[in-house]
């Protein structure tokens, strides 16, 4: 009777540790984790200015310079570590722009377009970062959601080349060779960063993680390097047309994540980032003679797929 009471007992256990190894779950507080992450995405960058102050006889907004269609693959490293009940995360990532268009508009009052050109974008690059601290235990919690706020500073950075011109009304003479580089734009955004990171358990193995930043405030600064514009009666050297300004706006991440071995997941998830300027002016550096002007948008977006992997500890 005793050998098959004890026979019983290793059935029990051995039926429990296969289960267990069968189906383990993710941990709920690991000390730390890291990993890379792959972004696809697209993105348009836009900006204008109203120079009616200088002549009532020009629109409002009298330039209209968009970037739009800037496809980009990125490449990032993440990471987040605990200390005690307070918790550090970020990402740092670089990449390039592949390919996108250019369109430069001007306008008089009543909005009457004069000139209109399209260029084509064929390269750039893009670098962005974060670094955020939180408290883990100013926790919403339930059996499987948890909710924590993080404070944090970000900053992103896109480059791009635009080259040729097609001119659609004639105002510029004539179209421009494509092999002609016209115009480099850089705008930079530095910001704060204030949000919460949510975690939903929907499976023994599987989670739902969401990143939510908003920008309360933030700088940027858009350089405008017009190449065939650098005589020093035009526009002079470039960057030879500068906005400065500040904005807010969100950048929120979800991601679905599933553990493939003990302490390895995969996931895959999407991005939105959006920033927008509420204030700024553009003047011409090297032209201290012309009043600076009000604009009267600018703007950065991106959005695209994620795919990450990543190890805790």
């Amino acid at each position: 009777m005793e050998k098959r009471e004890k026979f019983r007992w290793l059935i029990v256990l051995a039926a429990a540790s296969g289960a267990a190894l069968a189906e383990p779950t993710l941990e709920g507080a690991p000390r730390g984790e890291a990993g890379v992450r792959y972004w696809a995405s697209t993105g348009d960058t836009k900006r204008s200015h109203n120079a009616q102050p200088l002549d009532p006889a020009l629109g409002n907004p009298t330039s209209v310079l968009l970037y739009e269609n800037l496809d980009a693959n990125t490449l990032e490293v993440f990471g987040r570590r605990n200390f005690g009940d307070w918790f550090l995360k970020g990402f740092l990532g670089i990449g390039s722009v592949n390919r996108g268009i250019f369109r430069d508009e001007d306008f008089n009052a009543g909005q009457i377009k004069f000139s209109d050109t399209t260029s084509s974008v064929t390269g750039g690059h893009i670098g962005y970062g974060a670094v955020d601290i939180g408290r883990a235990d100013w926790v919403f919690n339930t059996e499987r959601l948890a909710v924590v706020p993080f404070v944090g500073y970000g900053q992103w950075s896109e480059t791009v080349d635009a080259y040729g011109a097609t001119d659609h009304l004639g105002f510029i003479g004539g179209d421009i060779p494509h092999n002609v580089l016209v115009i480099t734009n850089k705008v930079v955004w530095k910001a704060l960063r204030v949000g919460v990171a949510a975690q939903l358990d929907i499976g023994p193995r599987t989670r739902l993680d969401v990143d939510l930043a908003l920008i309360p405030y933030g700088k940027v600064r858009n350089d405008d390097s017009h190449h065939l514009r650098t005589s020093p009666s035009d526009l002079g050297p470039v960057p030879n047309i500068v906005l400065e300004g500040e904005g807010r706006g969100v950048q929120a991440d979800v991601e679905l994540r599933h553990e493939v071995r003990r302490h390895t997941q995969i996931g895959i998830g999407v991005r939105y980032w959006h920033l927008d300027a509420y204030e700024g002016e553009r003047f011409l550096p090297n032209r201290p003679d012309v009043p600076r002007l009000p604009i009267v948008e600018l703007y950065s977006r991106r959005f695209g797929i994620t795919l990450n992997a990543r190890r805790s500890w």
